[in-house]
């Protein structure tokens, strides 16, 4: 998926007519030609045209049913967020992939306002939706709608616990949350020589994010990164508000899953019920 290549032969009638399917995904699964139409106030036939050279980029999908349309596909998606960031003046170069996973790809960025950073882009229902749709109560939607609902999430949780061991969050546009990079590594990849003293490090951070009124809802080795400097806790498109339905037994199996882990790995005999207790009664 190269993007800044992507981005760089889009042209501004392009632009147009993915703003005008960005601004109808709440409406429409698949958007009306005649309705991009006059939201980019270009023709019908010229809309037709681009549409199909979009597709053939993958950035649309196009469809005939009672109706022509067209909908993002996740490479358009974000394509469309990156150009929302760039527009609002928080990034200016975009490099690699670093990472990418079933609800996510990682791109490392620079922005003249923050240095180099990183962006993520969600994808959360796109290629495993029924799966997805098990986990999680995001209702009958396009996976674009749940992509952005994913990000925004994630943005607004990080937003709550900045101070913390979070990265700093910068912005929000569509799928896309540009934060800062952490120079760690994931839990599961290292080998740490202090476990019990890492393991109180992040059990003491759950419990900050719990009294700031966030759980992170999918805790475990792999969203953990560690240095010689600390830890920090990243992924947070899962994580729910303090008094949300289940909240209480969501933040329980945060706290297994991370004592399960070192337990296991360092073969350790920390309680899992005295550290749940420790978070809940501080």
């Amino acid at each position: 998926m190269n993007l800044a290549e992507l981005y760089g032969g889009m042209g501004k009638h392009s632009w147009k007519i993915l703003d005008a399917i960005f601004r109808n995904l709440w409406d429409y699964e698949y958007v009306p030609v005649k309705l991009i139409s006059f939201h980019s106030n270009i023709g019908e036939e010229k809309v037709k045209n681009i549409l199909r050279h979009l597709s053939d980029l993958r950035v649309v999908q196009n469809k005939r049913t009672e109706y022509e349309g067209s909908t993002f596909t996740f490479l358009g998606l974000s394509l469309y967020s990156l150009y929302r960031l760039v527009k609002k003046g928080h990034i200016e170069a975009i490099g690699k992939i670093m990472g990418e996973g079933k609800e996510s790809a990682v791109f490392n960025c620079f922005s003249e306002k923050y240095g180099e950073c990183v962006v993520k882009f969600h994808k959360v229902g796109h290629t495993s939706f029924k799966k997805v749709k098990e986990k999680r109560d995001y209702g009958d939607l396009h996976f674009s709608v749940l992509a952005i609902r994913s990000a925004k999430r994630e943005y607004r949780a990080l937003k709550k616990l900045q101070g913390l061991a979070v990265p700093v969050v910068y912005a929000w546009e569509g799928n896309a949350v540009l934060m800062e990079l952490i120079d760690a590594k994931e839990l599961f990849r290292v080998r740490v020589e202090n476990p019990d003293e890492v393991l109180n490090m992040i059990l003491d951070e759950v419990g900050r994010f719990y009294r700031r009124g966030v759980v992170h809802g999918d805790l475990s080795q792999y969203n953990v990164l560690v240095s010689s400097d600390g830890v920090w806790i990243i992924d947070f498109p899962q994580s729910i508000d303090v008094g949300e339905e289940g909240w209480e037994e969501i933040l329980k199996r945060d706290v297994r899953n991370i004592v399960t882990y070192f337990n296991r790995a360092y073969r350790m005999e920390k309680d899992i019920n005295s550290a749940i207790n420790r978070i809940l009664q501080e």
